[in-house]
């Protein structure tokens, strides 16, 4: 991947810090703005667990979760792409979701999660709070990885979906942000039969540096 200058973001099994554990996301991302081909290793910690999650760690294993205090999640800027990244039940939280809201073009969910069904009905209600693009990687022994858009036409919410398999593949998919830029930079959030995306939601603001000139 590094030869063909591909970045990569993924989650880590637990990470052991004497008896503190935690798991976090990694970001690998090739850089040029030093006028050379570069990396840059980013990792973002999960700040709290899932429901029971502690609970067993402490009865199992004799750990406690690692807390991370004062962390804002930050807006990633990779190429002119805007991004977030949330881990697993990080998503239930609605506010830190909202939080993104106007910043981002994408936001990624790294996830190890059998409730595909409650991590859909997420999915589906992030691509329209945040009005970005949902980028959902789960196991693949769960499956429901997909790319969700809010589109206006049913249709094309799901820009790929995979479930269950036997065996590892990658899936390409091309997200058109400049498109969904365009259409949040409107001065009004008046809807038209001709519209790509949902209307924004109530308050929502574009962050200048998202903001370009509309072309309708």
């Amino acid at each position: 991947m590094s030869k063909s200058k591909i970045s990569f973001i993924a989650g880590t099994e637990y990470e052991h810090n004497g008896n503190e554990i935690y798991s976090s996301a990694y970001m690998l991302l090739h850089d040029t703005s030093f006028g050379c081909n570069s990396w840059q290793l980013i990792k973002q910690p999960k700040l709290l667990p899932a429901v029971g999650e502690d609970k067993d760690l402490q009865s199992k294993y004799g750990k406690t979760w690692k807390v991370f205090k004062d962390f804002n999640k930050p807006v990633y800027i990779h190429n002119g792409f805007c991004f977030g990244v949330m881990i697993c039940s990080e998503l239930q939280n609605s506010r830190a979701r909202v939080a993104f809201q106007g910043q981002i073009d994408g936001l990624f969910i790294l996830s190890w999660n059998k409730d595909i069904e409650t991590f859909g009905d997420l999915i589906k209600s992030a691509a329209l709070d945040v009005h970005s693009y949902v980028i959902l990687v789960n196991n693949r022994k769960y499956g429901d990885s997909r790319v969700r858009v809010p589109s206006k036409n049913s249709w094309m919410r799901d820009l790929a979906r995979l479930r269950g398999g036997d065996n590892d593949y990658v899936v390409s998919v091309s997200l058109k942000y400049n498109d969904l830029r365009d259409f949040q930079s409107r001065a009004k959030r008046w809807s038209s039969d001709s519209d790509k995306f949902k209307p924004t939601p109530e308050g929502f603001e574009i962050s200048p540096l998202r903001r370009i000139t509309p072309s309708q």
